[in-house]
């Protein structure tokens, strides 16, 4: 896997935190308390910044509370179970061990990580300049383009515009039509009854966005043509939810994403009371 060195790299940082929750060694500070998902992302910060030496790293967070999707469909991740206390007690130490490290956090109110991510690779991307994503969120494969590509880092993936084309048979910046017409489990997004992945690609592939599909929908037969004109209000629902802002920011946003030098002293103190070797 190649990155290009002096990009920017944005961190999906609510699913690394479920995943180094999941899959690191407890640790616990000197009171007792769960501190393994605050050394994971020490230590993930500190290898990226070394393997990969970028021009700027900033690792976005979900804000507390609910979003503009929750206000468009009350059923919105209905489903999900609320976060263990034991993770999300250690989200403020997170952020400020990272703040130490001279890396930027970014938290924006009333929008989910996704959409901060995808309104700060629209701007880079528009620069010119490489983004890589890491996260596997197949909602985020909508920004891939020639400038954005996403980083599995387990696999040691890199999901540019031809992986995407070869894991849903279109185009990138379908993906937001693919996800309305299917729906998503994990959201909770309705999508079109008895449209799978490969009936979206067709639709999608011969006539395009959703309006198109819509339009056209009297040629599809069967079921589908029948479920697609009696579900046009919730597949507009489901592209609403579905689709990633990509307008929160302007250029102003770029002095924020500057990398400094670590606090080598707040670090050392930070650690000790962590009960982290320095």
């Amino acid at each position: 896997m190649q990155i290009n060195q002096h990009s920017t790299l944005l961190i999906d940082s609510n699913a690394y935190m479920y995943r180094f929750y999941f899959g690191s060694e407890p640790r616990q500070d000197h009171a007792g308390n769960s501190v393994h998902v605050i050394y994971s992302f020490m230590s993930f910060a500190r290898r990226l910044l070394q393997q990969y030496k970028p021009e700027r790293m900033v690792f976005v967070f979900d804000a507390e509370g609910e979003n503009f999707r929750h206000e468009l469909y009350n059923e919105y991740k209905s489903h999900r179970d609320p976060m263990p206390e034991e993770l999300a007690s250690q989200i403020t130490h997170i952020q400020r061990a990272l703040k130490l490290l001279g890396i930027p956090v970014l938290e924006q109110p009333q929008v989910e990580a996704d959409d901060a991510i995808a309104s700060l690779a629209n701007v880079i991307s528009a620069r010119d300049e490489q983004v890589y994503i890491f996260s596997l969120d197949k909602d985020l494969m909508q920004l891939v383009n020639p400038n954005v590509a996403m980083v599995d880092d387990r696999r040691g993936n890199l999901m540019d515009e031809n992986y995407v084309r070869k894991k849903f048979g279109i185009e990138p910046e379908r993906v937001v039509e693919m996800l309305a017409l299917t729906g998503d489990d994990a959201d909770n997004i309705p999508g079109v009854e008895g449209v799978g992945q490969v009936t979206a690609a067709k639709l999608i592939n011969q006539w395009g966005d959703i309006d198109n599909i819509l339009a056209n929908s009297h040629w599809v037969k069967g079921v589908i043509g029948n479920n697609l004109r009696k579900g046009e209000e919730r597949l507009r629902l489901s592209l609403k939810l579905t689709q990633l802002k990509i307008d929160l920011y302007d250029e102003s946003i770029m002095k924020q994403l500057k990398l400094y030098p670590e606090d080598k002293v707040s670090i050392h103190h930070f650690c000790n009371d962590m009960g982290f070797q320095v």
